[in-house]
């Protein structure tokens, strides 16, 4: 999107909002041979200007424009709406996200990832009626959730090892449930999953507890909890490793 002179990614996709645009999609790139690839589902790439509180679809690329150069001639797609080189959107109703700074936490599937603002554009009839911009800049990463070497370490090397019996070649897990909060103190540690002993649960538990400081999340400026899920395994293996 294309707005007071920047240049905005839009997680949405407005011209899906068309009630005809089934019927123009096959007229999007005519008998051109336009590819598409797995991170371009739609099928074609839309770039939107908005001028002076109005919303315009000024542009549709190919997935692969930079390597096809194909894009659609809007005129020959949208007849009479197309007017001195844009289209108005007064299909769109409701409100478009746009991204803003660095990704907070990234999310492979659609448009669910964080990010360190969020501009939310509010629409009537193509006509941009309100805008807020929500700061996530509170959330914080741990290096226990981001980085698995550290979180082992630090699970297995507080284990109180002289209270575990010998295991011989078996194992035990215990699943540990982690709910990120308002702070770096979670909202919530508990055994999801546990075992017959309740020696192993409560120690599994225990060291969870330890865990000094874990994620917090902020989306549309409001804390996000999210859950985490992992095992905490007692083996002959890690004694040897962790016991001190």
């Amino acid at each position: 999107m294309i707005w007071n002179g920047d240049t905005l990614t839009v997680f949405s996709n407005p011209l899906e909002l068309r009630n005809d645009i089934d019927s123009l999609r096959p007229k999007l790139f005519g008998e051109k041979d336009a590819s598409i690839n797995t991170a371009c589902w739609r099928g074609y790439i839309a770039e939107w200007t908005i001028i002076e509180n109005e919303i315009y679809l000024t542009n549709i690329f190919s997935c692969n424009f930079f390597d096809d150069g194909i894009k659609s001639d809007l005129e020959t797609v949208f007849g009479s709406e197309y007017n001195s080189g844009k289209v108005k959107a007064s299909w769109i109703n409701g409100e478009i996200l746009i991204p803003k700074g660095e990704v907070i936490h990234y999310i492979h599937d659609g448009y669910e990832s964080f990010y360190e603002t969020e501009l939310v554009l509010t629409f009537k009839k193509g006509i941009l009626i309100e805008q807020k911009e929500y700061d996530n800049s509170k959330s914080y990463k741990s290096v226990f959730s981001e980085n698995e070497d550290s979180l082992q370490n630090f699970i297995y090397s507080n284990i109180d090892w002289n209270k575990i019996p010998d295991l011989n070649d078996g194992k035990e897990r215990v699943f540990i449930s982690i709910q990120s909060g308002e702070t770096m103190k979670p909202d919530s540690i508990r055994i999801l999953r546990g075992v017959e002993s309740e020696l192993f649960n409560q120690e599994a538990l225990r060291v969870a507890k330890l865990i000094p400081e874990w994620n917090v999340y902020y989306r549309h400026g409001e804390v996000y909890r999210m859950t985490w899920t992992f095992p905490i395994i007692f083996d002959e293996q890690r004694r040897k490793k962790y016991d001190r």
